[in-house]
């Protein structure tokens, strides 16, 4: 992402300006001069496609992740204990370590 015209411009001018030349201190940018009034200040953002590739992943994401039907169903198998076997706790160890969470 890159953005262009931030407020904190004035901190980073391009070229150092001499203190004692008050002329070469004004804006040179056409854009930043109105015609004698008040400057017109304009920014602007790119999202790289990247970034956007990122924010439609995490969009899909985040609507796979929650179905409150299928929460309900385990939080109703979890309550009356179907997952309190041997065998529930056996291949949920072996998922552990064959995805190397441990």
């Amino acid at each position: 992402m890159r953005i262009n015209g931030s407020i904190f411009d004035p901190l980073r001018p391009q070229a150092p300006t001499p203190a004692a030349n008050p002329a070469a201190s004004r804006p040179t940018d056409p854009a930043a001069q109105n015609s004698g009034s008040t400057p017109v200040k304009s920014d602007s953002v790119q999202i790289s496609d990247a970034g956007r590739s990122m924010a439609g992943r995490m969009e899909q994401d985040s609507k796979s992740t929650f179905d409150p039907e299928r929460v309900a169903e385990l939080r109703t198998k979890v309550l009356t204990g179907a997952y309190n076997t041997l065998d529930v706790v056996d291949q949920v160890a072996r998922r552990i370590i064959s995805r190397g969470d441990l």
